[in-house]
């Protein structure tokens, strides 16, 4: 109850100079048990500030999302403008049959298009993105993850993998398809130990993509050039037998499969991707 009368009274207190940084704790007490803190944003603006920088299509954050204000910033520059996305301690979604915060073994915040895209239907998705200086990659053990996704397509099937992801390794870079779109040293990401990231530069990615069990196929352009090209192709495996699949973005930070609460999702090393022109659309 805690947290519903706090995002009710943030719907008429948006742009009130005074601002609360309260527990993120929801309506059985805290969220996570290990802490995290959450400045009010109402949900409207949320979606506001994401809406500069996203276009094609209605999109709404993932289902049973926290929403903070470190989860999202406009960043205008020079007419240009950048949506940030961060993930800190604390963030996740509860539904009915899922908890982040309870589980405690990842973070997430993505937002998510509202049509579906059933299966033998192709779409297309462009953006540039960079790793910015103050992403810093968890401190996981060896045998956890390294990574987190920053585009996925994927059904409502429990215990399935999404069909589609581009991802963000902090050994390997960006890549999707099996292709290296760029390089970790591009953004900074040191192989040896754990560092922040410092350079940051931004690189331009489009991908075509028709999920299908015989006639799918799969494209992708890196900065404008044309790397791979896949036509006539399965592309729907991991078991699912959806029809129907959600295209996401943003910040997906698993940590450990099967295990609850490791250390390594309960410090407070933030997670953080820019994007700017950013476009959907249907083939």
């Amino acid at each position: 109850m805690t947290r519903i009368l706090i995002l009710l009274a943030s719907l008429f207190l948006v742009g009130c100079p005074q601002q609360t940084i309260t527990p993120a704790t929801g309506d059985n007490g805290k969220w996570h048990p290990y802490g995290g803190t959450c400045e009010d944003i109402a949900y409207r603006q949320v979606i506001s500030l994401a809406s500069q920088v996203v276009s094609g299509e209605p999109f709404r954050l993932n289902k049973g999302a926290s929403f903070c204000k470190h989860n999202v910033e406009l960043i205008e520059n020079n007419n240009e403008k950048i949506l940030k996305i961060s993930t800190l301690l604390g963030d996740g979604i509860r539904t009915n049959y899922w908890n982040d915060i309870k589980e405690g073994n990842r973070r997430r915040f993505e937002f998510m298009f509202d049509r579906v895209i059933q299966q033998n239907t192709g779409f297309r998705l462009g953006y540039s993105i960079r790793i910015t200086q103050d992403n810093t990659f968890l401190r996981v053990p060896e045998n956890h993850y390294y990574w987190f996704w920053i585009t996925q397509l994927k059904s409502d099937e429990r215990n399935v993998p999404p069909i589609m992801v581009i991802k963000v390794d902090r050994f390997e870079g960006i890549s999707a398809f099996d292709y290296l779109i760029q390089d970790a040293w591009e953004f900074g990401a040191i192989k040896t130990e754990y560092t922040p990231e410092r350079y940051g530069k931004w690189v331009k990615i489009a991908i075509e993509f028709k999920p299908s069990l015989k006639n799918g196929f799969r494209r992708l352009w890196v900065n404008d050039q044309l790397v791979v090209d896949e036509n006539n192709i399965q592309t729907i495996y991991n078991s699912t037998t959806a029809k129907k699949f959600h295209l996401k973005f943003g910040i997906y930070q698993g940590i450990e499969s099967g295990g609850k609460n490791p250390p390594a999702v309960r410090n407070d090393d933030q997670q953080s991707i820019q994007f700017k022109e950013f476009h959907f659309s249907r083939l």
